[in-house]
């Protein structure tokens, strides 16, 4: 339903708070309080190039909302009037379901069980799904679990929902947790996502290196990239908090982006409309071809951590293991590099021990066996595929 380039808009925090919301202010709140703000932006960005928008919904998740003081009561009526702000306000473009990262730490890194993330997400997702959504757009992950129940829930709900999934990563390109944009890309695969990228991140240099990993597997399954970076990192002077890059700057790295592979473009913190004006223009009129720099990768069934992916052996030895495993796969461990593939065989009770040991695991793993063991390792075991 994407006629490619397609784009999408331009920062929505740094531009209200030049129309008047204060650093203290919930934005969800703000935008409930003046809808005619956020809809008077996004019809900048509209006028701008924007065919795409995301509804203020970012933060409308019941974790995020109760956190700033709504009533667990009033989450799913403050998404649903969230989403209309936009729906109702910005005529000729598509409306996305906007969803965000929870705030919470999943195990092992804190207590949240990951089916608890999946039912915040879930209920985020059937509401908008009600609305009427055009597309969904994940974004701003900083962690490919979590990415990975946010999208996870969606599909349960939709299977043909077009379902956009952006990551954020530092100046190393990766996130906050190590994640490789490789790595998260190939753990999605099985979700059928229409397109993958990246967002915020410092700036459009920092996710070219961080997408250059990710774009073979994303030539070879045809998924166009995303690219919605920040104006640069952000500068404070005696004149305030500005962006150093200017719309001229941000069009400047579209070719190098579109020969990457990116179908999808947008801004984040500091770009505004004459910036998205400026990359859609880039993006329409470039002559260069999409994936035209990448080399597709070769054919096969991969798996991976967030570091690394390899491609599977078809002639490999499998190891049994079970729920009183662990000793065995650390002892398995010690035996390969981190890049070696780990090849099991699962039996009652692996994939929790698989799950407990996530963090601890840098090698790829290969799953056969019990059918409802490998369901759950691809479910919660949110860096790795089979």
């Amino acid at each position: 339903m994407f006629e490619l380039p397609f784009i999408l808009d331009g920062a929505t925090g740094t531009e209200l708070s030049k129309r008047g919301m204060k650093p203290s202010d919930c934005t969800e709140r703000y935008v409930l309080d003046n809808p005619a703000v956020l809809a008077g932006l996004q019809k900048e960005y509209a006028a701008a190039g924007s065919e795409g928008v995301l509804a203020p919904t970012f933060g409308a998740n019941s974790s995020t909302l109760t956190k700033h003081g709504f009533a667990v009561s009033e989450v799913e009526k403050t998404c649903r009037e969230l989403f209309h702000v936009t729906k109702d306000n910005v005529p000729n473009v598509k409306v996305a379901g906007d969803m965000s990262p929870t705030g919470l730490l999943m195990t092992p890194y804190g207590d949240t069980e990951p089916e608890e993330i999946y039912e915040i997400y879930r209920q985020q997702a059937a509401t908008l799904l009600d609305c009427g959504v055009d597309f969904f757009v994940i974004e701003t992950m900083m962690c490919a679990a979590e990415a990975k129940q946010a999208v996870r829930a969606v599909r349960d709900l939709s299977a043909d929902i077009p379902v956009f999934v952006s990551m954020t990563v530092n100046e190393n390109g990766r996130t906050m947790y190590g994640d490789s944009l490789d790595g998260v890309l190939l753990s999605l695969l099985p979700y059928h996502i229409q397109a993958f990228g990246c967002n915020c991140s410092i700036g459009p240099d920092v996710i070219a290196r961080a997408l250059e990993p990710a774009a073979p597997i994303a030539k070879l399954y045809g998924i166009p990239l995303i690219a919605k970076p920040n104006a640069g990192m952000p500068i404070t002077d005696e004149n305030g908090t500005h962006f150093p890059l200017s719309p001229a700057d941000m069009a400047a790295a579209v070719e190098h982006l579109t020969g990457l592979g990116v179908g999808v473009f947008g801004g984040c913190c500091g770009t505004t409309p004459a910036h998205i004006e400026a990359i859609a223009k880039a993006a329409k009129t470039t002559a260069k071809e999409r994936f035209a720099d990448v080399d597709m990768a070769e054919e096969g069934t991969y798996v991976s951590t967030t570091r690394v992916w390899a491609i599977v052996d078809p002639d490999a030895e499998y190891t049994a293991v079970d729920g009183d495993s662990e000793d065995d796969i650390y002892d398995l461990m010690d035996e390969l590099d981190p890049e070696d593939i780990l090849y099991l065989e699962l039996g009652e009770g692996a994939a929790d021990v698989l799950i407990g040991m996530d963090a601890f695991i840098p090698n790829p793993i290969a799953v056969q066996g019990d059918e409802e063991e490998i369901k759950k390792v691809e479910e919660m075991l949110c860096r790795k595929v089979r």
